[in-house]
């Protein structure tokens, strides 16, 4: 099959592109975006058409990713040549594909033809649309993609009568396949897993079941010993009630002998509390006034040790005091010099500036890559100018000479009419009514065929001399176009030489002029420019160096630098900064000595104070002082307290008629008893509470006890369905197993000729340095190295292109030994290519062109 034509009406982005093929190698070249994909589809869709698809995704549902971006007709047409005859498909796209229209041309006639149907690619190359692009259809996404198909391997294995006999292989296979992941699939799944799964969760249940038995066990033991301590609460209870009815009886007498007694207490331990005072504040007791006395001494005290805490012991930034003086031990820097070195710095920046201003400016002018060589001299210039106006005055001298018209034969129509008058008149002369005149018209009509004999002459005469001077005038134009021709190229090769433009010679030749000219000024402005950028750099060293030997004086060695401001304004800082900090510490040390002596003597007399009533100091001055005002007030109030207390007790004996030597017998107190039945009462509640508890949850462990025989029932049915399951899975995969066993029996007898091809190819590309390759029946190759057999994931993926393009031609000489030869869609396949293996396989494309008509898109020049 060799294709002719093809049109686009719309499909995708094309629209309204024609393209003519040729017999052999068709290179098409267009850049990123224009389509070559596309149009590789177009006359994939032209031979098989476009299935309608569910999927969403533009990839994987070509019939909605090639609808046209600009809308119009969607399809074209596509003329191909066979061994039938030459032909014209027309295929249309509607909305969905009952909206599709295929139509076939006779080239030869203009009518409709019935030799192709719509199953077009089918009828021509015995594949489906997955088979053709999976061997004639190359682009960078195919070439990763598996190679082979139902109907691939029919037409490989000679049975394209009965297409479906390698669909049954592939039908039972699957069908094998699913049933097998009906019993197991990964991921621990399939029916046997959820077999298993359920016989765990049984076994899972019985386990809890029985240790559910185990725990009703132990709750109805402890249902019984709550029964035995409720039983024993409820008696305890009784005898309590019949001790608060004796208890009663005693109640009111021991409540007022009771009071005595705490008024009694009372009064005891206020004594003990005034005797404790009294021993603690000694003999005199410290008077109101003397207290007083001592507070202001405490707050003066306080004042006094604010303002020294307030006073640093260290001077504050000692570590920088410490850095400052060290730095400047050895003198501080003077005003003058300080400003002297600042002047320098400044004067330093400045022809810094000047340096970087004058750099720039010879920077600027970019020198032109086109005078990398050299600059044209002004001869060579001037020498192209002389041509070109020579070649100008010679196309004008050429356009002045100018070919007469041409010179044709006009003497001829006028002999013409001389002797059609002669015989006029001959004739005439015979006439009766001429006879008369015969002999004078005879004479006449001689004359005038002699008058135009003569004329005949003469003009053919000055005929040729004409055509003899337009032919010297043609050639001397001749010579003078091509001498001018000949003048003019010495100037263009000079303009191409410098990477100029063409088309305007004159133009290009005078800006060429005026860009050396502005290149050599530049050169020359550039030198000077240099020798003043030397002298301002040696200035600028020699001021550097001062002030670095300067500075070299307070902060040891200095770096060089292009501006040393930093370092001079770091210098004042730090002077001043140590006078500043030199005078703080000069007033902080006086201070701090005036305060000591102030806190000193308050010190010695708050102390002398504490020590009488805190001799081993375990209390603060003012804590002390504190603490014996408040024993001061509390004697006073104890006093007064003590006086009250025991004229209470004495009126309360008097009224009550209590002697004070009545005591009461050890009862306990209705109070007592009470609580302790209330305690009872609760214990007795939560007994009944937990009672109930302990009932209800041997009720309900008791449902899960009763499960147990049934659990152990259905694990003895699952075990018995797993059995079965586990060896129907194993039927499954072992006749799975002998069907591709005979699948790859069939299949080997193409295998040994496609791989001898594939090798035969892989060696054109790798120029005969070609690896060991082994190709297993599903067109997978493994490349042998170093004697180890590898997959082709292990190597690059210019190495997987070039073994995955030899694999696809090869299967194309195995599908296509007999009838029709088809031709090779190749879209940018050798992208991932080094510049050895694009050479080697540019070679090899070349000599398949001789075999197969071959369409290759790409969009670098590189690779075309």
């Amino acid at each position: 099959m060799r294709l002719l034509r093809l049109h686009v009406e719309n499909f995708g982005t094309l629209k309204d592109f024609s393209l003519e093929f040729e017999q052999g190698m068709n290179v098409l070249y267009r850049e990123n975006g224009w389509g070559k994909s596309t149009l590789a589809v177009f006359i994939k869709a032209m031979l098989y058409g476009l299935p309608a698809s569910s999927k969403r995704s533009l990839d994987e549902n070509e019939r909605k990713k090639y609808v046209p971006w600009q809308g119009g007709a969607y399809g074209g047409s596509l003329e191909f040549e066979t061994a039938k005859g030459s032909f014209r498909a027309e295929r249309f796209f509607g909305a969905k594909e009952s909206g599709d229209s295929f139509s076939l041309f006779d080239l030869a006639t203009n009518l409709p033809s019935q030799v192709y149907s719509q199953s077009l690619g089918e009828e021509l190359f015995g594949i489906d649309a997955d088979g053709f692009e999976r061997s004639t259809y190359l682009s960078q996404r195919s070439l990763a993609g598996g190679k082979d198909n139902n109907s691939i391997s029919a037409k490989l294995g000679n049975l394209l009568d009965d297409v479906g006999d390698i669909g049954s292989y592939d039908t039972a296979i699957a069908a094998l396949d699913k049933r097998r992941r009906y019993y197991v699939m990964t991921g621990n799944r399939g029916a046997i897993a959820e077999m298993e799964e359920a016989r765990l969760s049984l076994v899972t249940d019985l386990e809890h079941c029985r240790r559910v038995e185990e725990a009703m066990r132990l709750q109805e033991q402890e249902l019984a010993a709550c029964t035995a301590q409720l039983t024993a609460a409820r008696m305890t209870v009784a005898e309590t009630r019949e001790r608060m009815k004796r208890a009663a009886l005693f109640g009111e007498r021991a409540a007022l002998i009771e009071r005595k007694n705490n008024m009694l207490a009372e009064l005891s331990a206020l004594s003990a509390e005034r005797a404790r005072i009294d021993a603690f504040l000694g003999d005199p007791l410290p008077s109101h006034t003397e207290l007083a006395e001592q507070r202001t001494h405490l707050e003066k005290l306080q004042q006094s040790r604010t303002r020294l805490e307030s006073i640093p012991t260290e001077p504050r930034d000692a570590e920088l005091l410490y850095r400052l003086r060290q730095t400047y031990r050895g003198g501080m820097p003077n005003a003058a010099d300080l400003e002297r070195v600042t002047q320098d710095n400044e004067q330093m920046r400045e022809l810094r500036v000047r340096y970087d201003t004058l750099r720039e400016s010879v920077m600027q002018g970019t020198s032109d890559e086109r005078f990398a060589k050299g600059v044209p001299s002004a001869e060579a210039l001037a020498s192209a100018k002389e041509s070109l106006l020579r070649a100008r005055s010679l196309q004008k001298t050429a356009g002045e000479v100018v070919p007469s018209t041409r010179v044709g034969n006009r003497q001829l129509p006028f002999a013409i009419l001389t002797v059609v008058l002669g015989i006029l008149l001959g004739i005439l002369s015979f006439l009766p009514a001429f006879l008369a005149w015969s002999v004078a018209l005879l004479s006449i009509g001689c004359l005038a065929v002699v008058g135009g004999g003569v004329w005949s002459v003469v003009s053919l005469s000055v005929t040729a001399k004409k055509r003899k001077k337009a032919e010297e005038r043609a050639n001397k134009q001749a010579r003078l176009l091509a001498e001018a021709r000949r003048a003019e190229q010495s100037a263009v090769a000079l303009l191409r030489e410098y990477r100029m433009p063409v088309d305007d010679p004159a133009q290009a030749l005078a800006e060429l002029t005026v860009m050396a000219t502005r290149y050599r000024e530049h050169v020359q402005k550039r030198h000077a420019v240099r020798e003043e950028l030397e002298r301002i750099k040696q200035r600028h060293a020699q001021i550097s160096e001062r002030i670095r030997t300067y500075l070299s004086h307070f902060a040891g060695d200095c770096a060089v630098k292009d501006d040393y401001r930093a370092q001079i304004e770091r210098l004042i800082r730090e002077s001043d900064l140590l006078v500043r900090l030199e005078t703080e510490e000069m007033k902080r040390i006086s201070d701090r000595r005036r305060e000591q002596a102030i806190f000193d003597g308050l010190n010695a007399i708050c102390r002398a104070f504490s020590a009488r009533y805190d001799p081993d100091g375990r209390m603060p001055p003012a804590e002390c002082l504190s603490h014996v005002g408040t024993q001061l007030h509390e004697r006073e109030r104890l006093c007064r307290e003590i006086a009250q207390k025991e004229q209470a007790l004495k009126s309360f004996v008097t009224d009550k008629k209590l002697d004070e030597t009545d005591v009461t017998e050890e009862v306990t107190s209705p109070e007592a008893l009470a609580a302790e039945e209330r305690t009872l009462q609760a214990q007795i509640t939560d007994l009944q509470r937990r009672q109930a508890t302990l009932k209800g949850s041997v009720e309900r462990l008791s449902q899960d006890v009763d499960r147990i025989p049934e659990l152990e029932g259905e694990i003895a049915q699952l075990k018995i369905r797993i059995d079965e399951a586990k060896s129907n899975a194993a039927t499954v995969a072992h006749t799975a197993a002998f069907l591709e066993d005979a699948k790859n029996a069939l299949s080997t007898r193409y295998l040994d000729g496609m791989q001898a091809s594939f090798r035969e190819f892989l060696a054109l590309v790798c120029e005969g340095e070609a690896p060991e390759a082994v190709m297993d029946t599903s067109f997978e190759v493994r490349l042998r190295e170093s004697g180890q057999t590898r997959s082709m994931e292990s190597f690059s993926r210019g190495w997987r292109d070039v073994v995955e393009f030899c694999t696809r031609l090869s299967l194309t000489d195995a599908l296509y030994a007999e009838g029709e030869k088809p031709f090779l869609l190749l879209d940018d396949p050798f992208v991932n290519l080094d510049d050895r293996r694009l050479a080697a396989a540019r070679q090899m494309l070349a000599r398949i062109a001789e075999k197969y008509q071959i369409l290759y898109a790409v969009c670098h020049k590189d690779r075309a």
